[in-house]
């Protein structure tokens, strides 16, 4: 039997669903503005979703919404975000449209919801080589590294995977050290979390490597 949310998906997109949903994200009224990113937020989990997303012109209003002083609609604009920056093209498009600010500015949000989801958008765009050094340039790092001594596991993987693929470029690297991540890193070694405990590692193993290292 096919899953009827995902038919469902579908038809809502082919059906033209996807203009008025987007239309909707600048209502003045919060509550349509939250039903809106939260359908957009559904339809995006669909790869075949991502640029019929972006060309309807979504970013733009999903990076005003990353503003909003509603966690919810934070959540969900980070969270579309997370999901349409699985795609290359739209990795370049949501840092050209001015998202990081205010995404880096959620990972000090007190709602661990929107820091998984501001965590995992950034965790995504910083896997494109355009991004790896805007991302530290926007002051990144520090709230990533803070975001490792997090209660909550699912916050502290997010944020290791995105620091892990900052670690790759060598002019990333110094800020590691300067932003404080080598305390908070080791003593994830011993996180009972196996895939915490590789990420830390693999992190540290980058910043041991230089470039002469890696050529031997």
């Amino acid at each position: 039997m096919p899953n009827l949310g995902f038919v469902n998906a579908e038809l809502i997109v082919q059906e033209g669903g996807l203009p008025p949903l987007v239309d909707l994200l600048s209502s003045s009224n919060e509550g349509i503005q939250q039903q809106a990113a939260g359908a957009l937020w559904s339809l995006s989990v669909n790869a075949e979703n991502h640029l019929k997303i972006v060309r309807e012109g979504a970013l733009t209003y999903m990076v005003r919404l990353l503003q909003s002083n509603n966690p919810k609609i934070q959540e969900q604009a980070a969270g579309t975000l997370r999901n349409l920056a699985v795609n290359d093209e739209n990795k370049v498009k949501i840092v050209q449209e001015g998202a990081l600010p205010h995404m880096i500015a959620l990972l000090r949000s007190q709602s661990d919801p929107v820091l998984i989801q501001a965590s995992g958008a950034i965790r995504n765009l910083s896997v494109h080589p355009q991004n790896e050094f805007k991302i530290v340039q926007e002051g990144g790092i520090k709230p990533l590294v803070d975001l490792l001594r997090s209660p909550n596991y699912k916050v502290v993987e997010q944020a290791s995977v995105a620091l892990r693929n900052l670690s790759v470029n060598d002019a990333n690297k110094v800020y590691f050290a300067t932003d404080g991540a080598l305390p908070p890193l080791i003593a994830l070694l011993r996180s009972p979390q196996l895939v915490v405990q590789e990420q830390a590692a693999v992190i540290l193993r980058n910043l041991s490597l230089t470039t002469e290292n890696e050529r031997n």
